[in-house]
């Protein structure tokens, strides 16, 4: 080397090139290995489930007990009858459950296949009526039932992993079946009617979680405008339930 030549050893800046490709490269694996992770997570977390539940069914907005008789007593005193004595009761609850097939996407959504049976509501009156040829006790009956598919979907929010709420939203396709009564006089007859619409629903509920694949629920829903005015009329019906829930 002669003076006044500067000296260049490439060494040093070898090392540092390699330095900042090992640091890229664990940079790009941490990249890697966190999309992986996240994949992973939300893969855990979108599953295929199974619930089956079971509650009371209430139907709202339904005619008053009163009106009810008093139109009965109308009906009668325009064909002639005289009604002697009476008593009538109306049971506008019953036993209601369901199966549904549901698919969790994320940890905020759900869509959810179901059946549902609302159960029965129903009125019921006994007396005694005079039509001018002696007393004749007589029945009279109608009874509604309501039961078909749901399509809903579900909007989650976990409080934790063990307990979270949720809101509901969808189309229930029920068949609703009214059958209207009559006996007297050891006689009876029956005449019978159904009609099939869609009705829209909405609910909310809340789920605990426990051991990895089960859950248990609480919910109300409100199935809107059931029946029809062909078939004892449309009224909406209040669902409250428990439910249990597994997980695949």
């Amino acid at each position: 080397m002669t003076a006044g030549t500067l000296f260049f050893h490439p060494l040093p800046y070898i090392a540092m090139e390699m330095n900042i490709m090992k640091a890229s490269r664990a940079l790009v694996a941490g990249i890697v290995l966190s999309l992986g992770l996240c994949t992973a997570a939300q893969a855990a977390s979108d599953r295929w489930y199974v619930v089956g539940f079971g509650g009371q069914s209430k139907v709202q907005n339904v005619a008053d007990k009163d009106a009810i008789d008093q139109a009965l007593l109308d009906a009668f005193g325009a064909s002639g009858f005289e009604v002697l004595a009476a008593d009538s009761s109306l049971d506008d609850s019953d036993t209601a459950w369901g199966l549904t097939l549901g698919y969790q996407v994320g940890d905020y959504f759900a869509t959810e296949l179901s059946y549902v049976d609302l159960g029965e509501a129903g009125y019921q009156a006994s007396g005694t009526i005079d039509g001018g040829e002696g007393a004749v006790d007589i029945e009279v009956g109608a009874v509604s039932s309501s039961s078909g598919p749901v399509l809903s979907m579900l909007g989650i929010y976990p409080f934790n992993p063990s307990f979270s709420i949720y809101g509901r939203f969808g189309l229930a396709l029920l068949e609703t079946e009214g059958v209207l009564s009559a006996a007297a006089s050891g006689e009876s007859d029956s005449v019978s009617a159904k009609t099939q619409r869609s009705s829209l629903l909405y609910g909310v509920g809340g789920e605990y979680s426990f051991m990895q694949h089960f859950g248990v629920r609480l919910e109300w829903t409100r199935y809107t405008q059931v029946g029809s005015d062909d078939i004892m009329g449309e009224a909406d019906i209040d669902l409250y339930t428990l439910g249990f829930r597994y997980s695949f």
